[in-house]
């Protein structure tokens, strides 16, 4: 994501705005440290009577056989500064597991705000817990790596915390592009009866990269897949683009050094390089645009296959995003995914269009 310096916080959407007579008491008012369990557990609890709204009572609505997909957007300032945040969404997810049917966590990069041990430690602390129970994939955003100048560099100290030799004993870890490398990395991942391809990429990936993931891709073209990668789409709906779109604020050409060609991919060179030209994917995941932190496009491909590009970041809004995430609930005999946007921390949903939708696949 971008510096802090340059952030604009949208005014956010919510069950609270829409149920509680004072919407004044949000978020904003716990205290700067961190408050300890009960304290948070009484807050939520008072909150969720406010807002009329719980996980158990509005996400067990659905009968029909469903799998969910968590995608957690861009946790960086949970763990330079809210560590409890994060850790609220992680317990969510190992206790909600069974009752939602939790087949994958799917994280959109920017794990930290900065490379250092301090929120490195905070963020492994949180999502380790998901060891064991859950698979989960982790894609590096820019702040994830090492600052080299004015610019990022490939270096990162994320797998010193999250080890690819961690992963190798389970059923569903498929590899990584380099070895001992969890930046790029795929997983097969069994779902309600089906199986699903998922391919984890680093932020501007590069020529390389695209190769390997293509290779992967046509190696299981039977598999639905989904791409992550931490920047490929804008918030105003359409793909990164330095050529045609030099409007475009925090383009990965902007933060790497891209001295030689194919050293940086964008989201439309991704797109063109990768993309188009594996109908088995059915979604791209991402995150670091924080203009409003939502939006979405669905494209064509040449062979007529359509894919669902998804773009999530609440990093923006109070707390850092207040515990925001995406759950993507998928019901597979309808080929229906149905998305909805919930915090675990407030128990709260956003339920605005951008936020909750319905797509097929």
């Amino acid at each position: 994501m971008p510096l802090r310096a340059q952030l604009t916080a949208p005014r956010v959407v919510d069950r609270l705005s829409e149920f509680s007579p004072t919407p004044s008491r949000s978020l904003n008012f716990l205290p700067p440290g961190r408050p300890g369990r009960l304290a948070r557990a009484a807050f939520v609890t008072v909150l969720a009577a406010t807002c009329d709204v719980s996980s158990a009572r509005v996400m067990a609505a659905d009968a029909e056989p469903f799998f969910t997909v968590v995608v957690l957007p861009d946790t960086q300032y949970y763990a330079a500064e809210y560590p409890y945040i994060l850790e609220a969404q992680t317990q969510w997810i190992v206790g909600r597991r069974d009752a939602e049917h939790i087949a994958l966590v799917v994280h959109e990069g920017d794990v930290v705000d900065a490379d250092e041990p301090r929120q490195w430690r905070a963020a492994a602390h949180s999502l380790h817990e998901l060891d064991g129970v859950v698979p989960y994939v982790l894609a590096a955003g820019n702040h994830d790596y090492r600052r080299a100048g004015s610019r990022v560099s490939r270096e990162t100290s994320i797998n010193a915390y999250f080890p690819p030799s961690g992963l190798s004993a389970t059923d569903w870890f498929g590899g990584t592009f380099e070895v001992g490398r969890i930046e790029n990395s795929f997983a097969i991942v069994p779902a309600s009866g089906t199986r699903w391809l998922i391919v984890a990429l680093e932020f501007g990936p590069r020529d390389a990269v695209l190769a390997w993931a293509d290779t992967v891709l046509r190696r299981y073209p039977a598999l639905p897949a989904i791409v992550v990668t931490h920047a490929y789409l804008y918030s105003d709906g359409t793909r990164y683009d330095h050529r045609t779109r030099p409007d475009q604020l925090w383009n990965p050409h902007q933060y790497l050094a891209d001295g030689h060609r194919g050293d940086v991919n964008d989201g439309q060179e991704i797109w063109q390089k990768l993309v188009s030209r594996n109908s088995n994917i059915r979604f791209v995941l991402c995150g670091h645009d924080l203009a409003d932190g939502v939006g979405r496009l669905t494209s064509v491909r040449p062979d007529g296959t359509t894919v669902h590009e998804l773009l999530a970041n609440y990093q923006a809004s109070a707390l850092g995003g207040e515990g925001f995430l995406r759950l993507m609930r998928f019901f597979p005999g309808q080929r229906r995914v149905a998305v909805r946007t919930y915090s675990p921390y407030s128990d709260r949903f956003k339920t605005d269009p951008d936020n909750e939708f319905t797509l097929t696949y």
